[in-house]
């Protein structure tokens, strides 16, 4: 008598892939088709089928098809308005189909800097001061809080630093008046006028639901010291060559570290986030931790992404930080594997 043959649970993995050409910084955020190999391949070790979903024109009729019990989206989206990392969330929450990762209202209030910075000092979670301006006329407006201290310009709605320029941290009304028309012309958009926070920058991946917990708190720092150092596109494009890893914990005091977990963990929860997420910070004079950025769909190459690098800089094995978060989000989603 034959044995019955194992049945599989279905699965989609979602995602925006790289153009594998220049495209200026419009497919910044999407992922390499080794990326997407990888993720694959830890998916199927939990003996899973899966079905890659690329989000393009076919992946509604897609998911109809193949009827997905669960989908891992990392789809960032699709054109260039705040609601674009929301889309396919949205699409599974309508189909009825669990996915990993936070839902489509929490990834469109995380993509706008300017609703995440209100809704976390509304919540008494450290964040600089921001302004914004949508026009050259609100611009203007603000030059009286120009006082000598440093500001930082940026896009209301990007990701990967998009928009984000070694320049962009300026000192004068006049610089600040060029950047914003920089952001309003170039990514149609307004600009955010933030507080330039000089002290260092420390990035922290946080995994889990109800229980959550710390993989890892990484320093970021320019191989040449200087005191207007940003994670900008250029920085991040050219890591490898200006950019220095370390663990939090060996140059930051045990009391900023634990002040850091505690409001990432707040942050986290505030949100309602899902999974995973990481949670940014610059540390300000008087060492207190500042959110100055929230990204609730991490990239996870196993070849450029900032949680690998955490990893990394943890002695923990990525594939294995990767297979817990994927474990994380089949418990929450009630997939029995």
């Amino acid at each position: 008598m034959n044995s019955p043959e194992k049945i599989t649970i279905p699965v989609g993995l979602c995602y925006n892939l790289k153009s594998g050409h220049h495209n200026g910084d419009d497919d910044e955020e999407y992922d390499t088709i080794e990326t997407i190999d990888f993720l694959d391949e830890q998916l199927s070790s939990f003996g899973l089928t899966v079905y890659r979903m690329e989000q393009d024109n076919t992946l509604f009729h897609n998911l109809l098809e193949k009827k997905p019990a669960f989908v891992f989206n990392i789809a960032e989206g699709r054109g260039k308005t705040r609601s674009r990392e929301s889309q396919v969330p949205c699409l599974l929450d309508w189909l009825s189909i669990p996915h990993y990762g936070s839902d489509g209202i929490a990834l469109g209030i995380t993509l706008d800097k300017l609703l995440t910075n209100t809704m976390l000092a509304h919540n008494g979670i450290p964040v600089p001061k921001m302004y914004m301006a949508d026009d050259m006329k609100a611009c203007d407006a603000l030059a009286s809080h120009f006082d000598g201290r440093p500001f930082i310009v940026k896009p209301r709605w990007e990701g990967s630093s998009k928009g984000i320029f070694n320049d962009s941290v300026v000192d004068s009304f006049a610089d600040c008046k060029d950047r914003a028309r920089r952001i309003l012309s170039s990514y149609h958009q307004p600009a955010l006028i933030e507080e330039f926070i000089t002290g260092d920058e420390v990035t922290v991946a946080v995994k889990g639901n109800e229980e959550l917990s710390v993989i890892g708190m990484m320093r970021i720092s320019e191989k040449s010291p200087s005191d207007r150092f940003v994670y900008s596109l250029e920085n991040k494009r050219e890591w490898q060559t200006n950019i220095l890893y370390q663990r939090a914990s060996d140059s930051i005091p045990p009391a900023v570290c634990s002040a850091m977990r505690d409001n990432a963990f707040a942050a986290f929860r505030c949100l309602d986030l899902h999974d995973v997420a990481r949670i940014d910070f610059r540390i300000d004079s008087k060492g207190v931790p500042r959110i100055i950025d929230i990204n609730p769909l991490p990239g996870l190459s196993p070849e450029y992404s900032d949680i690998m690098l955490i990893s990394k800089l943890h002695d923990r094995d990525f594939t294995e930080v990767v297979r817990e978060i994927i474990a994380i989000s089949l418990r929450r989603n009630k997939i029995v594997v």
